[in-house]
């Protein structure tokens, strides 16, 4: 006796449209090869401006202007005539399933909200800087974070350029409260610390460190920054680096920081005209009311996550909906970028096609036999479940993947699944019951 899943399945038909939600990198850049490829794109930005966090990224590591690539990108995604940019925008709701998504956009102040059709949807809503409290930052003018530092160093050299400069890495995350690592902050440490040389090549650099991370390719400008004079002081979460103004009242002093040099085994004190802060890249506070929306999952840390690391790394378990840049885990410019292709990519095995099947071996509800509890609902990980007006359940068949957790927790046995029905599940145990009985 041999189950076989019913494979009949139904045909659903694609609206050929994206919904690109973020205007940074990776969204313009998933928005362009859409695009390209002949396909209408909506993009929508919270902000009043394309770029996001570009818009703040003065330096890359390997030497290109991300002024210039921002300018290029920005202004090929305004003059396209298949995309659609809501700056100022943010999502009210999404509702349907692959194919057939239907998304109320609340446009711009003083625009009505605005009703759109489209087939999938890629987020790229990219992530933000955390607002540390650590280590004087808000309290002393010259403690700055990368990303202020970098804005720093753009200006050029200055008459009164700073003579001694300390960076303190993994502030305020790898601990309990954020056990992740932002991925990019000892690259974008090395890359600063190579522009001030530069600019100020006497000036006195100290680097203090739990783990210097720069992987890949990377690990040579490393090399170099230990090359042209850069100091590297490692030390330990619980020996964690000390800071204070040297003059307490006054809001631009020097700041003295202590730390331990491991190689000596003592305390060393550290004068610096110049404190800088590798804070964590945190995820959107938004992120988890459009989780809700979208019916996908987030991580621990808040970032959203992807259906497989390996084998699905820009899909989510939801059909039709994908993901690109910092929405997903902190990355660098150019792993956003081939994230956006990425995305755009897996978006259009879709739109290429007029009609996707969905699963055949889907959910069915015995109305006779259901109360109304509704348990299936709440298992249910992609949203396929739901309670009409009857109080009753409904199965979505387009989003369901015939997993079994609503015929598992349903009491009444009201819910079954097509082709693995709890008949023919008890009838091929019965039989393989009497093949053991009749071998002994």
């Amino acid at each position: 006796f041999c189950l076989s899943p019913n494979k009949r399945g139904i045909a659903i038909e694609i609206s050929p449209k994206a919904l690109v939600i973020g205007g940074g990198l990776s969204g313009m850049t998933a928005a362009l090869a859409i695009a390209d490829s002949g396909f209408d794109v909506l993009l929508v930005e919270r902000e009043k401006q394309l770029g996001g966090n570009m818009n703040r990224i003065r330096f890359l590591l390997e030497g290109h202007d991300p002024g210039e690539l921002l300018e290029d990108v920005v202004r090929n995604v305004n003059e396209h005539p298949r995309i659609e940019v809501r700056l100022e925008s943010g999502i009210d709701a999404i509702d349907g399933y692959v194919g057939n998504f239907t998304t109320t956009i609340s446009c711009s102040p003083g625009d009505e909200k605005l009703s759109v059709d489209h087939g999938v949807i890629v987020v790229a809503t990219g992530a933000g800087e955390l607002a540390t409290a650590s280590y004087c930052y808000g309290r002393s003018s010259r403690v700055l974070t990368q990303l202020e530092f970098e804005g720093f160093l753009a200006k050029g050299r200055q008459p009164l350029g700073p003579k001694s400069v300390v960076m303190i890495q993994c502030v305020d995350c790898r601990n309990e409260e954020r056990p992740f690592c932002s991925r990019t902050c000892c690259s974008q440490a090395i890359k600063n610390t190579l522009q001030l040389k530069k600019i100020y090549p006497n000036a006195d650099i100290y680097v203090l460190y739990r783990d210097m991370r720069t992987y890949g390719l990377q690990e040579c400008m490393f090399e170099k920054a230990r090359d042209s004079g850069v100091v590297f002081l490692r030390y330990e979460p619980e020996g964690k680096p000390l800071v204070r103004k040297i003059e307490d009242d006054n809001p631009d002093s020097r700041l003295e920081v202590v730390t331990t040099d491991p190689v000596l085994g003592s305390e060393v004190a550290l004068e610096a005209d110049l404190l800088v802060l590798s804070v964590p890249t945190i995820p959107h506070e938004d992120n988890e009311r459009l989780a809700k929306m979208l019916k996908v999952p987030l991580n621990e840390d808040g970032f959203f996550l992807e259906a497989h690391v390996k084998l699905r790394p820009v899909d989510f378990a939801t059909d039709g909906i994908f993901i690109a840049g910092l929405a997903h885990c902190p990355k660098r410019a150019e792993e956003c970028i081939v994230q956006g292709r990425a995305a755009a990519g897996r978006a259009l095995t879709f739109l290429a096609r007029k009609t996707v099947l969905a699963e055949g071996t889907t959910a069915f509800v015995d109305r006779e036999r259901c109360v109304g509890c509704g348990s299936c609902e709440a298992v249910c990980a992609y949203g396929a479940v739901e309670m009409d007006e009857e109080s009753l359940a409904v199965v979505n068949e387009a989003l369901c993947k015939g997993c079994g957790s609503c015929a598992a927790s349903c009491r009444p046995g009201a819910i079954d699944l097509r082709g693995f029905s709890n008949e023919q599940i008890f009838d091929s145990i019965r039989a393989l019951g009497k093949g053991v009985r009749s071998v002994g």
